[in-house]
């Protein structure tokens, strides 16, 4: 890596604390304001002693001012303190957050792996061939995989292949305590649920981004030169669609994070997901602005990679200014 690049890179994590703070303190506003009450929540619904509950809510910091909860919260952000969750046993935040991050990041990085593997071929093939039956049948099918919603197809898949066939779990929870190969059979359903928009996504916009390159004069040019149409559509117009796949991959990865939330709940997938859907029901205000920091971190993350792609897929492209 390049100094110019390195300089680039430390300037975008510095710029992404201000980003993060600014997350934080909308997330806090929003939590505090959404209804319902986590105190509420950890204490049994027979429990209405008025003392009991006012000091459960001094031991949580929640009875001072919004101002001072988020300033107090921020101090301690920045010594690496999450806080303790006020249900899930009082654990610390950032320990339960490193307990599911790594299902999560798995079930991510495969999806989107499996998705641009289908995706871009199909895409090129489709664009190359345009107005055939595979260029069809792929147009039809990603505009079937856009308008299904994630979430009926996951009680699809779990009805037929969990239910009716007994050919796969329908939950989850034992993934983690699995061999591979349960490992592998507790995946397909989640993976395939995330990464089936992202395929119908991904092709459609590879097929218009070759489509835009084709009619390009550079590629006319090439194959004037004598070059075939093999060298020229993979030498000269793939490498050019590839600048903007890039672009809507790292917008992808933040769709497939906030839809993980559905998904990894109803296949009691152990991840960060599910954390953030029971941490919403319940009020746990620790571990929703947990969560959504670390998401907002790894979304700033990814961009960054994206950014730093551009150079290695087009070396015209400058990032140290």
């Amino acid at each position: 890596m390049s100094s110019g690049i390195l300089r680039y890179a430390i300037r975008r994590i510095l710029g992404a604390i201000p980003l993060l703070l600014g997350l934080s303190l909308v997330m806090f506003g929003l939590v505090h304001i959404a209804p319902g009450d986590p105190i509420q929540s950890m204490i049994s619904p027979d429990n209405t002693d008025p003392a009991f509950i006012e000091q459960a809510r001094k031991n949580y910091g929640l009875d001072k001012p919004l101002p001072v909860q988020y300033v107090i919260y921020i101090g301690k952000l920045a010594r690496g303190d999450f806080g303790r969750a006020i249900t899930f046993n009082g654990k610390p935040v950032l320990e339960l957050i490193k307990e599911r991050a790594s299902a999560t990041i798995i079930l991510q990085v495969v999806s989107l792996a499996i998705a641009l593997l289908i995706a871009i071929p199909l895409g090129v093939l489709s664009a190359t061939r345009q107005y055939s039956l595979l260029d069809n049948t792929t147009t039809v099918g990603s505009f079937i995989g856009l308008a299904l919603p994630n979430f009926w197809l996951a009680l699809l898949l779990q009805f037929y292949l969990s239910v009716k066939l007994g050919w796969l779990p329908a939950i989850s929870t034992d993934v983690n305590n699995a061999a591979l190969l349960g490992k592998v059979k507790y995946s397909v359903m989640p993976v395939a649920v995330l990464a089936f928009p992202s395929v119908a996504y991904f092709a459609r916009f590879m097929r218009s981004a070759m489509l835009e390159v084709i009619n390009q004069d550079y590629m006319t040019m090439a194959r004037a030169k004598g070059l075939s149409d093999r060298k020229v559509l993979y030498r000269h117009g793939f490498r050019n669609a590839l600048i903007p796949m890039i672009t809507v991959t790292g917008l992808q990865v933040s769709r497939i994070l906030g839809g993980s939330v559905i998904i990894e709940k109803i296949f009691a997938w152990p991840g960060l997901g599910s954390l953030a859907y029971d941490a919403i029901t319940q009020r746990d205000y620790p571990v929703i602005l947990g969560v959504t920091i670390i998401a907002g971190a790894f979304v700033i993350m990814v961009n960054l990679i994206v950014d730093l792609l551009y150079v290695v897929v087009d070396p015209r492209v400058s990032l140290t200014r």
